[in-house]
């Protein structure tokens, strides 16, 4: 089945309005993680008004949304959470306004990535406009996924377990500067606990200070940060310390027990098994007994379900040859009228779950600079989004027409 391009892009240029209307629309409507009931709402509202074949939410309370019925399954997931706004953050416009100032749209969300969550409605009503009933050679899910910045992958990972989705294809909405982004380092959170022995501090050479065991190994964390090998494409991985504790009877006692917590960035070649074994290999070098585990996050949907995710979300990434990269930096020149170009996430994404775990071929494409994600500077310029739309619209048709080939 073809699709008439230049239909397309006069179609969104006719809806240019209606875009900044709509993503003004979903940037107003607050929605930390965990308090996504209201937004979920109304995106099920909306794809209702644009005749997506079916819409529902999950147990966990993720908009899912369905047009077509075709062999090829393909996903398009944005998540719809944010992080939260605090005080001491300098907002040039409130956060939940929406403000559209010179081209550009202001807020919490803006970039990190309710613009894709716009984008991916107009495009399905784009795609019922001009194709109504006709059987088209695709199903495209859009998926408004709830809990992302908690504990990514997991809202995917929970439709594909209790949903039976399972895409064979997959758009992330992550921002990328409307580039094609085709892989991402993997992340894992790790603790180490040493134990020592309490003792009063007056007396305390009759204790074993689990502080000081641990400083040990901390120190080596710290080099071994400088060590880690840079890997293609992905380049260097990263390791540090982001929390430290103690436990003693009082302040007035030497410490008993100890624990860090770590940020792990994983490059190519780097998993849950090397990773905890070069922690195992430091403790062992400095003489210290630690115990080395991943810990299990314990979450709750706006639904009231709860939920446990193991902290560790792989690395993953695919080849500009693949089908789905070739398709998407397709889509991508055309919607932008140039050559697209290719790169990777400097952070982690849903991605993890789609491809870290399951191996389901995915890129990501979408306005917005990942830096400027969960600042007070959030904004994108909205032609950036009419652009994403065309993308959005088009790359269904041109991925099965590519792998008809």
């Amino acid at each position: 089945m073809e699709i008439n391009i230049e239909q397309v892009k006069k179609l969104v240029k006719e809806n240019e309005q209606f875009i900044a209307d709509e993503i003004k629309k979903i940037v107003s409507i607050k929605s930390y993680s965990g308090e996504e009931k209201e937004l979920v709402k109304y995106l099920l509202g909306r794809m209702q008004e644009y005749k997506f074949d079916e819409f529902k939410h999950d147990s966990l309370g993720s908009a899912i949304g369905k047009i077509g019925n075709g062999k090829i399954k393909i996903m398009y997931d944005a998540h719809i959470d944010t992080v939260q706004v605090t005080g001491s953050e300098d907002w040039e416009y409130p956060p939940f306004e929406g403000k559209i100032v010179d081209g550009k749209i202001y807020g919490r969300g803006a970039v990190d990535e309710k613009p894709a969550m716009a984008g991916y409605l107009i495009a399905g009503k784009i795609i019922k406009e001009i194709f109504k009933d006709e059987e088209l050679p695709f199903t495209l899910y859009v998926i408004g996924s709830c809990l992302e910045e908690d504990v990514d992958g997991y809202p995917l990972t929970h439709i594909m377990e209790n949903e039976n989705i399972v895409p064979d294809f997959v758009v992330l909405g992550e921002p990328t500067d409307l580039t094609v982004f085709r892989g991402q380092r993997g992340r894992m959170e790790i603790k180490m606990t040493t134990s020592g022995k309490s003792a009063h501090g007056a007396h305390n050479q009759k204790g074993v200070n689990a502080v000081y065991k641990m400083s040990k190994i901390i120190n080596e964390i710290e080099k071994l940060d400088s060590k880690l090998p840079i890997k293609s494409p992905l380049g260097k991985g990263s390791i540090t310390v982001s929390n430290i504790r103690s436990e003693a009877p009082s302040m007035c006692s030497v410490p008993d027990k100890c624990q860090i917590h770590i940020d792990r960035r994983m490059t190519v070649g780097e998993n849950e098994e090397t990773v905890i074994n070069e922690l195992n290999e430091i403790a062992k070098a400095v003489n210290v007994e630690a115990d080395v585990f991943v810990p299990i996050y314990e979450g709750k949907g706006w639904t009231g379900l709860n939920f446990t995710n193991k902290a560790y979300f792989p690395t993953w990434y695919f080849e500009e040859e693949h089908d789905i990269v070739k398709s998407g930096l397709e889509a991508a020149s055309i919607a932008l009228d140039r050559e697209a170009k290719s790169s990777f996430w400097s952070f982690s994404t849903n991605g993890v779950s789609v491809a870290g775990m399951k191996g389901i071929p995915t890129i990501g494409f979408a306005p917005g600079d990942e830096s400027l994600a969960h600042s007070s500077k959030e904004f994108i310029v909205l032609e950036d989004l009419y652009k994403a739309v065309v993308f959005y619209t088009l790359f269904p048709f041109i991925l099965t027409k590519n792998l008809a080939k």
